[in-house]
């Protein structure tokens, strides 16, 4: 069914049964919960269409998502969480489908989105649904933007509604791609949306009165057109790890070897590369490929069990490998003369101060990268201020643009 008839009859539905959608929602209400945390699990297309039309009808929704990357690989998705006023919904992806309700519905610009540090979710999105969210606010940007030195959702809504949510160590370590999940996973999920709603409100009034809600408002829209990135090829991907630059050139091939072994693991297995196979324990064998495998550190008794046979392949078949030569290319470094690191210096003071004096953290003032420009190239500073940049944002230009511009920095005037 094409999107637009979809909308059609379920929203004519919607209207034209009020009454009983209403008794539906009610039905499936978690009663166990107080009201502030009632939520409808919703586990199906026909509920998840319900939801939407619901959601649909409102001005502003909440988002979180939850996904099982610590115990699933790849890893994806694995509950969305939306909230709108009275109404919690806990969403299960099977119930979504191919996503085509939930890219319209976070792609209607008429609807703002509240998250709360939503980069993670942007990326994981576009990532399962190519859902592009469109007019978000995010309430740990806000936090920051209102000086605030702790932006964990629990801190911030402590600070800004006086409520303590308690986040049980255990649940954050939870592995949501469980069915069923339980009663106490699906209470702290529902935290992460209930409170959102109030939070934005709150946030957004004190940031009026200060003047700064256009610069969280760009700053959202900035994390908005996050995207995830797809890995690298497969014949550098293990250069995502740190430490290889430190291996020789025969250490590198067989530690490529490896990677590509633990790579084959984990999908095989569905579990994260690092359960399967730690990075240490591959540098310690690129580095000692004779060695008693039964001795090594991380090498326990069931990966050798199931995969030491693999493993002990991999390594005679790696130490014939030619050597693995890296060519990277580097950019041409800028040379910095005493002028421009006097410059620099003076800018970063200049920063740590204005940041004192409106209470927030100095890298929010003006981006580093920016400073070094500035401090590199005085002479196109006019552009600096007046165009956009990569880096630096328009109510940071029209904020700081003037008063950069006035420091006694920059030499003599032409």
């Amino acid at each position: 069914m094409r999107l637009s008839t979809c909308f059609r009859v379920i929203s004519s539905a919607a209207r034209e049964n009020v009454n009983s959608f209403r008794a539906f929602v009610a039905g499936l209400r978690g009663r166990t919960f107080t009201p502030e945390h009632d939520f409808i699990y919703v586990r199906s297309l026909e509920d998840w269409q319900k939801a939407y039309a619901l959601l649909k009808e409102n001005s502003s929704i909440a988002v979180d998502l939850e996904a099982n990357s610590l115990h699933y690989y790849p890893e994806s998705i694995c509950l969305i969480q939306i909230g709108c006023p009275g109404y919690n919904f806990i969403v299960d992806p099977e119930a979504v489908g191919d996503g085509e309700l939930l890219r319209d519905l976070f792609g209607d610009e008429r609807i703002e989105k509240i998250f709360h540090s939503c980069d993670y979710d942007m990326r994981s999105l576009y990532r399962d649904y190519h859902a592009e969210v469109k007019n978000i606010f995010d309430t740990a940007l806000a936090a920051q933007f209102l000086g605030s030195t702790h932006t964990g959702l629990g801190a911030v809504i402590k600070e800004y509604l006086g409520i303590d949510i308690v986040k049980d160590k255990k649940l954050q370590q939870m592995n949501w791609g469980e069915r069923p999940l339980p009663d106490e996973a699906l209470r702290y999920a529902v935290n992460d949306i209930a409170y959102l709603n109030k939070l934005a409100k709150r946030q957004k009034a004190l940031l009026k009165k200060r003047g700064r809600l256009a610069w969280v408002v760009e700053e959202s829209e900035r994390m908005a057109r996050m995207r995830f990135k797809e890995p690298l090829p497969d014949a550098t991907a293990f250069s995502i790890i740190k430490g290889w630059h430190a291996l020789s050139p025969k250490e590198l091939a067989i530690f490529r070897a490896l990677f590509q072994m633990r790579e084959k693991i984990a999908l095989r297995r569905h579990r994260p590369p690092f359960k399967v196979l730690g990075s240490q324990t591959m540098f310690h064998l690129a580095k000692n490929p004779k060695c008693d495998l039964s001795k090594v550190t991380g090498l326990g008794p069931f990966f050798l069990r199931h995969h030491g046979a693999e493993l002990r392949e991999t390594l005679k078949t790696a130490e014939n490998l030619p050597p693995l030569v890296m060519v990277e290319f580097k950019k041409e470094l800028p040379i910095w003369r005493r002028s421009s690191m006097e410059r620099m210096g003076k800018l970063k003071d200049w920063r740590v101060r204005k940041g004192a004096e409106l209470g927030l953290e100095p890298s929010l003032i003006w981006p580093s990268s920016a400073l070094e420009r500035l401090s590199l190239y005085p002479e196109k500073r006019k552009a600096e201020f007046q165009e956009p940049q990569e880096d630096t944002r328009d109510w940071q230009r029209a904020a700081f643009s003037d008063e950069l511009d006035n420091l006694p920095v920059w030499g003599r005037k032409k």
